[in-house]
């Protein structure tokens, strides 16, 4: 008897990790910083909006012990 009801470890029926994309898209108002299908509030400075982006994706990076992708 394992103690898992299918016989198989519990790492096998968790969804695979997905690895977070930051980006930087133009709005109303500004450039906003997006993830999946949510925005920050708009940037009045494109440059602004990809110094933030770059940060929260090395942060995501480290979290997730990948390699940094910006």
């Amino acid at each position: 008897m394992t103690g898992y009801p299918d016989a198989r470890p519990a790492q096998s029926l968790a969804a695979p990790h997905r690895c977070r994309a930051y980006g930087v898209v133009a709005r109303d108002g500004g450039w906003c910083v997006t993830l999946d299908d949510c925005a920050t509030r708009p940037f009045k400075d494109r440059e602004a909006a990809l110094r933030i982006a770059r940060q929260l994706q090395r942060q995501a990076d480290r979290l997730h012990h990948a390699e940094a992708r910006v």
